[in-house]
């Protein structure tokens, strides 16, 4: 994983962590790394893994039993939701570039249409 600049890094474990659960690499009620081993692995210091970790907890997508480590949650809720909000981000943030280019909403439609009955990439 490489991270960026722009945002401090236990939000870039976080949103690593939604996606490998939205992708399919995580599945329902699996097991991830411990603390300690993802900030080996990143080469973050490991309070820096607990604040993803504790945050996560608190957003209800890990949950974390005591002395058998942290797991994806099961609810599927939350999967959905996940994957509801990222969607979204998506689309708004192609909308919103396709307006900078000077693109109409009616244009931008269009592309999409044409595009999705293609489908493929044009």
């Amino acid at each position: 994983m490489e991270f960026n600049q722009k945002e401090p890094i236990y939000t870039q474990i976080i949103d690593d962590i939604k996606v490998k659960l939205i992708n399919g690499t995580y599945q329902l009620g699996q097991e991830i790394p411990s603390r300690r081993e993802l900030a080996k692995t990143l080469g973050v210091n490991p309070n820096t893994v607990q604040r993803a970790y504790r945050e996560m907890e608190d957003m209800k997508l890990i949950i974390t039993a005591r002395g058998q480590g942290s797991f994806i949650t099961t609810d599927m809720i939350i999967l959905e939701t996940l994957r509801e909000e990222a969607l979204n981000a998506a689309v708004s943030q192609s909308i919103d570039m396709l307006r900078s280019f000077g693109k109409s909403d009616s244009e931008i439609l269009d592309t999409m249409k044409r595009y999705l009955e293609r489908g493929t990439s044009q």
